[in-house]
Order: structure tokens, then C-alpha cells, then sequence
């Protein structure tokens, strides 16, 4: 059983990498994009909070909407709304908003996005 779980997890982990070196371009709800997203969000967005604030919040994304892919580029240009709730400072924290942001893969295969708005 245990070489069955495995097997599946090298499966799993050669199909995303194989994606990304086919010059395939992310769609705009990809887990590895929604990763991403946080990330930079965390860092900018919410550079404010301390770190220990900033580890309670919760990302949860939707609506997402690809508004062109651009081939010659490899890169998908989308919207999404995000959500993020928590508790900073001891107090429940909402956040809401939409954000445009670009996806593409990187030469190395790692998802790159940039935030537009």
C-alpha cells in the first residue's frame, strides 16, 4: 500500500512538472498561481501585520476570470476576487477585493504572477 501512495505521488509530481516544461501556460485558478498570489499578498499588502498576525490569515480566491492569453508570450492575463479573514491583534479580520494579475512559467518551470492592480 504504501508503494501504491508513492507511486502516485511521483506520478503526480512528474505530470505538473512535465506541464510546465510542455510550454504550457497556467490557467488562472492553478494552485501553484493561487500560492503565488498569497505570497505576494502577504508581503505587500499585509507587510503591516506582524508576523505572527500573518500567519492566522486564511486566502481563499474565486471568480476568477482570464481576461487574454497571450501565446506568443506564454502568459494569461486574469482577475480574481480574493477573501482573507483571520484574526490580528487579537480581533477577526475580513479583507475583500478583486486583483488583476498575469501568470506565466519561468524557463526553471516555477509559476511566475505579477499583481497589475
Amino acid at each position: 500500500m504504501k508503494y501504491l501512495n508513492v507511486k502516485f505521488i511521483f506520478i503526480g509530481i512528474l505530470t505538473i512538472l512535465l506541464g510546465a516544461c510542455n510550454g504550457d501556460i497556467p490557467k488562472c485558478g492553478d494552485k501553484d498561481v493561487q500560492n503565488v498570489l498569497s505570497d505576494i499578498l502577504l508581503e505587500h499588502t499585509f507587510s503591516g501585520f506582524s508576523e505572527v498576525d500573518r500567519k492566522k490569515l486564511k486566502f481563499t480566491y474565486g471568480g476568477f476570470m482570464s481576461d487574454l492569453t497571450d501565446k506568443e508570450s506564454k502568459t494569461q492575463y486574469c482577475k480574481a476576487q480574493v477573501k482573507v479573514s483571520g484574526v490580528v491583534n487579537s480581533r477577526p479580520y475580513k479583507w475583500d477585493n478583486w486583483i488583476d494579475y498575469s501568470a506565466r512559467y519561468t524557463d526553471d518551470g516555477m509559476v511566475y504572477v505579477e499583481i497589475t492592480r
